[in-house]
C-alpha cells in the first residue's frame, strides 16, 4: 500500500491496512487462525528510504505458522501550499542600495508570502542576485520565492521589488532676489553672471542640475536694469521643481553735494552766492546731476541779528534727491555795563530778617539796556533754613547781558512746644477696646508746627496679644522736634463663635454621605478659621461604619470652639445587573447559546469586590426523547452581604441530528463485531441499533452483529459483490437526538470454495424407500463450484444402468436438491418393479471444467 501524506487520515489508513493483514487470508483444517505482524510503529514520511516491509504471520491453535509479507510507503509527492502569494513592493529611493533595509526585510519575509505543508515544515529560498541599475540609485528585481518541504517538493511564487524615485529634489541654495546698487556699468564685476550660477540643490536619489531662462537685463533709468528668471532644479530621474527670482540694478543713492562753508557776517554785508560760493555735486549713476538752491531768512531777537538758511538741491536721472543747508549768520556781540560800582555783597540773616533788593541801572553801546532782579531759593534741611541767590541782570535789545549775584543765607534753630496736657504714660486694655490716639497741637517761634502720632507694635504670644508704643511728635518747619510716649498693653481672652446652625447627627446610605458643611466663625478681635476632620470607625462590612465629623473654630490667639456630628453610614441596597439579557429563550438543542457574560454594579461596592456565583441546571436525560429546560442563575452579593438573584430559562426543543457512515466492507467469515466501534467515540453507547436493510439471517443483538451465520448459496458467493446492509443507531447526544446510519457490504470474498477432490462427498449406499435418508445418489460438497457432472453407473457385469450429462449436484442438506438417480432401472434391466436389484454398482463421474480426474467408486443399492 502507498499512502499519500496529507490525503485522508494517514494513521487510520495504515491501521486499517495492518488490521486487514494487508488483504491476506488464511484457513486451517483444524481450527481458528490468529494473525500477528512485525509492524515497527514507523508512521513517518519516507522521502528517500523507500517502502517498509511488514511480515504477517498466521498461527493456528496448535502453533503452526504461515507467513506472508507486504510493504507500505507513506510518501509526500506534493509541494507546499502557497497560502499567501508574494506581493510586489515599491519603496522610495534614499540614495542607498537598500532604503531603510526594506529589501532585506522583504526578502527575509519572502515578499509577504506564506506556505504550509500537510506533512512537514517548510523552508524558503529565493533567486535574488542584484537590483537593476536605473536612474540615480533606483532599480528593481523580480524574485522567485521557493517553498520547499522536507521531501524536496517545491512551490513557487513571484513578486517584484522596486526602488523608485518620485520625490522632487530640494534646494540647498534656493534662488532669491538680489538687488545691487548702480555703479555706472551694465554688470559690475560680473555680479549678474555670478548670481545666475550661484544656486544649487540636492536629491536623496542622485545628483541634480540647475537651468534658467535668462535672456539679459532690461534697460531702465541711467545705468540701471532688471530681469525675472525661472530657475529649474532637476534630478537624475527627471523630477524637477522651479523657483522664480529677480536680479535688479537700482539707483537709490542721491547725489553727494559739496557746499561752500557756513559764514558769519555783519548785517550790512553782501549775502549772495557771489560773495559766499556755489555748490557742486557727484552721483554714482548720473555724470551730470542738476543743482539748484533756495534761501530762507530767520529773524533773531533784534533787527541786526538774523540767519539765512541757503538750501542746495541736487537731482540725478533716477529722481534721487539730496539737499543740504549753508548757514549765513549776522549778530550783535557787545553786552551792556552796570552804572554802579558798589554792588551788594553776601550776607547771613534770621528767617524774619531777609533784606529787600536794591535798584541798579545799566547802559549799552548799541541801544537801550534794562536791569532785572531774580531771586532763586535753594531749600535747606527745613522750610526756614534756605539760601537766596539774588541775581541782577543788565540786558540790551539783542539780549546781550551782564550779571551780578548776591548770596543770602537764612536759618532757624528753636524747636516747638506742646499746647495740651499729655496722655498717661502706661495703660492695659482688651484687644477690642484699644483707645484712639488723643489729638495734640504745638506752637513754634519761627512758623507753624505739626503734631504726628505713631504706634509701634511689639508682638506678644499671639496676633491679638501685644504692646503698642504710641508716640506724639511735634515738628516745626525746620524739623526741630519735641515728643511724648505712651505704652498700651493689649490682650485677648475670648474664644470665637460659630455663625451657622450646627449640623445634627444623621443616618445615611453609603452612597449618600453628605459633604462637609462649610462653617464659619467670628471673633471679637480678629479673624477665625474653621477646620473640619472626619474620624471613621469601621463596622461589620466596608460600607457600614461611623463618621465622627468635627468642626473646630480657632482665633488668631489659638482660642477654640468645637462641634462634633455623628454620621451613621450603612449599606442596605443589593447589586443590580447592568447588562441586557432575555429572561426566557425558546431554542433548538442544535443552537443553545452560551450563557451571557452579565455585568453587575453596586451603589457602594466596586465591581471587582462583588461575588458572583453562576449555576446552571439542565433537565436533559440521556435517551429520554422529550424537550427539556436549562435554567441559569446568577447570585450576586456585595461586601455587606446584600444579595440579588437573576435567572435565565432556556426552553430547549429536542431536534434530530442525522449522520451517515459508510463502513469498510467485511467478509462474513471474519467473525462477529461490535457496531459501536463504527460510530463516533463521543456518542454514548446506550442507544438502540436497528437493521434496516440486508439479509436477516445475520443476527443483530444489541450492538453485536453476527454475519457468520450466513450460508454460501447461489445468491451469496465469493466475488459476487456481497450483500448491502443498513443499520440505524438512535441515541441522545449533547442534548439532541442523534441518528447515525451505517452502510456496510458483507461479502464472501475471504472464503475459498471447497472445490478440490478431497472436498467431494459421494453416496456409498442408496436405499430409495422414501424415508428421507439415502433416497438418491448424491454428489455433495461441490454444488456451488459451478461444475457440470457427467455421471455413468454400471452393474457388476459392466452394463450401463444410468447415464446423465448434467447430473444435479448437492443434496437436501447443502443445495436443497436431491441427486437425479434414485436406483431406477432402465428398460433392459431386471429387478423389483422399476428399481434395480440389490447389489453393488460402480460409478464414473467426470466433472467438466474442474481440472480433476474422473472419479470412480462402488455404490451399494438396497431396494428391499
Amino acid at each position: 500500500i502507498e499512502i499519500e501524506c496529507g490525503t485522508g487520515d494517514t494513521q487510520a489508513l495504515l491501521t486499517d491496512w495492518l488490521d486487514s493483514n494487508a488483504g491476506a487470508t488464511a484457513t486451517d483444517n483444524c481450527g481458528t487462525i490468529t494473525w500477528t505482524n512485525d509492524y515497527g510503529s514507523n508512521d513517518a514520511v519516507q522521502c528517500d528510504n523507500g517502502p517498509i516491509t511488514v511480515v504477517f504471520t498466521a498461527t493456528d491453535e496448535c502453533g503452526n505458522r504461515s507467513i506472508t509479507s507486504a510493504t507500505y510507503l507513506i510518501k509526500d509527492t506534493e509541494g507546499p501550499n502557497i497560502n499567501v502569494e508574494a506581493s510586489n513592493l515599491t519603496v522610495e529611493c534614499d540614495g542607498t542600495v537598500d532604503p531603510s533595509g526594506a529589501l532585506a526585510t522583504w526578502l527575509a519575509s519572502n515578499g509577504g508570502a506564506s506556505a504550509t505543508d500537510d506533512c512537514s515544515s517548510v523552508t524558503w529560498s529565493n533567486d535574488f542576485t542584484t537590483l537593476s541599475d536605473e536612474c540615480g540609485a533606483t532599480g528593481s528585481t523580480t524574485v522567485i520565492f521557493t517553498a520547499t518541504d522536507a521531501c524536496g517538493n517545491t512551490s513557487n511564487t513571484t513578486a517584484t521589488f522596486t526602488i523608485a524615485d518620485t520625490t522632487n529634489p530640494t534646494w540647498t541654495n534656493i534662488p532669491t532676489n538680489q538687488t545691487i546698487e548702480c555703479d555706472k556699468t551694465i554688470d559690475q564685476n560680473g555680479v549678474f553672471a555670478t548670481w545666475l550660477a550661484s544656486f544649487s540643490g540636492t536629491d536623496t536619489c542622485g545628483t541634480t542640475t540647475v537651468s534658467n531662462n535668462s535672456v539679459g537685463l532690461s534697460d531702465l533709468c541711467g545705468d540701471t536694469g532688471s530681469e525675472t528668471v525661472i530657475f529649474t532644479l532637476t534630478d537624475e530621474c527627471g523630477n524637477s521643481i522651479q523657483q522664480t527670482a529677480t536680479f535688479t540694478i537700482q539707483d537709490t543713492i542721491a547725489p553727494v553735494l559739496s557746499l561752500p562753508p557756513n559764514v558769519s557776517a555783519q548785517c550790512s554785508d553782501d549775502l549772495t552766492p557771489i560773495s559766499f560760493g556755489e555748490a557742486t555735486a557727484e552721483d554714482n549713476c548720473d555724470p551730470n546731476p542738476e543743482i539748484s538752491y533756495n534761501d530762507v531768512r530767520t529773524d533773531g531777537a533784534c533787527s541786526g541779528t538774523y540767519t539765512i538758511t541757503r538750501t542746495w538741491t541736487a537731482t540725478d536721472a533716477c529722481g534721487n534727491v539730496s539737499m543740504e543747508d549753508q548757514i549765513i549768520s549776522t549778530s550783535d556781540l557787545t553786552a551792556p555795563e552796570f552804572d554802579q560800582t558798589d554792588l551788594p555783597g553776601n550776607i547771613v540773616v534770621e528767617c524774619d530778617g531777609v533784606p529787600e533788593a536794591i535798584t541798579l541801572t545799566a547802559t549799552d553801546n548799541c541801544g537801550d539796556a534794562v536791569v532785572t532782579v531774580d531771586d532763586i531759593i535753594t531749600n535747606g534741611n527745613c522750610d526756614n533754613n534756605y539760601t537766596i541767590t539774588r541775581t541782577y541782570t543788565a540786558m540790551d535789545d539783542c539780549g546781550l547781558t551782564k550779571t551780578h549775584v548776591q548770596t543770602i543765607t537764612v536759618q532757624d534753630t528753636i524747636p516747638p512746644t506742646f499746647v495740651e496736657s499729655l496722655p498717661v504714660s502706661n495703660i492695659v486694655v482688651e484687644c477690642d477696646d484699644i483707645p484712639a490716639a488723643q489729638t495734640l497741637s504745638a506752637t513754634d517761634i519761627c512758623g507753624s508746627a505739626i503734631v504726628t502720632v505713631s504706634d509701634s507694635r511689639t508682638d506678644g504670644t499671639c496676633p491679638n496679644s501685644y504692646t503698642l508704643t504710641r508716640t506724639w511728635t511735634a515738628t516745626d518747619e525746620c524739623g526741630l522736634t519735641t515728643s511724648h510716649v505712651q505704652n498700651i498693653i493689649v490682650q485677648d481672652t475670648t474664644a470665637p463663635v460659630f455663625v451657622e446652625t450646627l449640623p445634627r447627627d444623621t443616618t445615611v446610605e453609603c452612597d449618600d454621605i453628605p459633604d462637609v458643611t462649610t462653617m464659619t466663625a467670628t471673633d471679637n478681635c480678629g479673624i477665625a478659621t474653621v477646620t473640619a476632620s472626619d474620624v471613621i470607625t469601621n463596622g461589620d462590612c466596608p460600607s457600614n461604619y461611623l463618621i465622627e465629623r468635627t468642626w473646630i473654630a480657632t482665633d488668631e490667639c489659638g482660642l477654640t470652639t468645637s462641634h462634633t456630628q455623628i454620621i451613621t453610614v450603612q449599606d442596605t441596597t443589593a447589586p443590580v445587573v447592568t447588562s441586557t439579557y432575555e429572561d426566557t429563550l425558546e431554542v433548538s438543542c442544535t443552537d443553545i447559546p452560551d450563557a451571557p457574560a452579565l455585568e453587575f454594579t453596586d451603589n457602594c461596592s466596586s465591581e471587582s469586590s462583588l461575588i458572583v456565583v453562576f449555576n446552571e441546571t439542565n433537565s436533559f436525560n440521556e435517551n429520554v426523547f422529550e424537550d427539556y429546560q436549562i435554567v441559569r442563575t446568577w447570585t450576586v452579593r456585595d461586601e455587606c452581604k446584600n444579595e440579588a438573584v437573576f435567572s435565565q430559562t432556556l426552553n430547549v426543543t429536542l431536534d434530530e441530528i442525522y449522520s451517515e457512515i459508510v463502513a469498510e466492507d467485511r467478509c462474513y467469515d471474519d467473525g462477529i463485531f461490535n457496531l459501536n466501534d463504527l460510530i463516533s467515540d463521543t456518542l454514548n453507547t446506550n442507544g438502540v441499533w436497528e437493521l434496516l436493510e440486508g439479509n436477516p439471517d445475520a443476527t443483530l443483538t444489541g450492538s453485536i452483529f453476527d454475519p457468520t451465520v450466513l450460508k454460501l448459496s447461489s445468491d451469496f458467493l465469493p466475488d459476487d459483490g456481497g450483500m448491502d446492509y443498513r443499520f440505524r443507531y438512535t441515541t441522545t447526544h449533547e442534548g439532541c437526538i442523534s441518528i447515525t446510519e451505517v452502510i456496510m457490504n458483507i461479502h464472501a470474498d475471504c472464503v475459498v470454495l471447497p472445490c478440490g477432490e478431497n472436498d467431494i462427498k459421494i453416496s456409498t449406499a442408496l436405499t430409495p424407500n422414501g424415508d428421507g435418508y439415502n433416497d438418491s445418489f448424491d454428489i455433495m460438497g461441490i454444488d456451488l463450484c459451478g461444475f457440470v457432472a457427467n455421471v455413468k453407473i454400471f452393474n457388476r457385469w459392466g452394463a450401463l444402468v444410468y447415464e446423465s450429462s448434467n447430473y444435479t449436484l448437492g443434496s437436501i442438506e447443502t443445495s436443497g436438491a436431491n441427486g437425479d438417480w434414485n436406483g431406477s432401472a432402465p428398460n433392459s434391466s431386471v429387478g423389483n418393479k422399476s428399481k434395480l436389484p440389490n447389489g453393488t454398482y460402480y460409478y464414473i463421474i467426470k466433472l467438466q471444467n474442474s481440472g480433476l480426474s474422473p472419479i470412480t467408486g462402488p455404490l451399494y443399492l438396497g431396494t428391499k
